[in-house]
């Protein structure tokens, strides 16, 4: 009688262990499954609005108010008196909390210093270039002069160009076809 005893209590213990394991699961099927799901998805949607190319003004916001900006800000504004480069402090695009329950908040720095146009691949860089200032007619004057004096071609400003940046330029190894 003891042996059909114990076998009844490892039944029972068998199937209320199963009724918690699938009590667990049950709960992780209906509960948590579609709360990741729904927090993932609303994660992905976060990432578009942080990372779209348009300005969604409704979706995110611009700024400058991080510590590097409030001090290099001192910096842009009279180098964008001297130079032409156009550097600007709002570049920081910052996710708005919305009514929704889920919000990751997220901010990235919006690459506002690029060049906007095929000129400015050259004339950004070449603005920053401190040897573009030798670059005007009274310095090829000289160089001509000099280079006709010391019979010199190198020294002509056909040769010798100050402050140049080319964007066309890559390098041979470059144009080597990988084997």
């Amino acid at each position: 009688m003891k042996g059909f005893k114990f076998k009844g209590q490892a039944t029972i213990e068998f199937i209320l262990s199963v009724g918690i394991l699938l009590a667990i699961y049950l709960s992780v099927y209906r509960v948590l499954i579609p709360a990741v799901n729904s927090s993932t998805i609303s994660l992905i949607e976060a990432r578009k609005n942080i990372w779209s190319r348009v300005m969604d003004v409704e979706k995110t916001k611009l700024s400058g108010e991080y510590r590097l900006n409030q001090h290099t800000e001192k910096l842009f504004i009279p180098l964008n008196k001297l130079l032409p480069v156009n550097l600007q402090g709002n570049n920081l695009r910052e996710l708005k909390k919305l009514d929704k329950k889920v919000f990751y908040s997220m901010s990235r720095l919006t690459d506002s210093w690029q060049a906007k146009s095929v000129d400015e691949l050259s004339t950004r860089p070449t603005s920053l270039v401190v040897n573009h200032l030798l670059s005007g007619e009274i310095i090829e004057l000289i160089q001509n002069g000099i280079g006709s004096l010391f019979l010199t071609k190198e020294l002509s400003p056909d040769y010798l160009v100050f402050g140049t940046i080319s964007p066309d330029v890559v390098p041979e190894e470059v144009l080597h076809k990988k084997e």
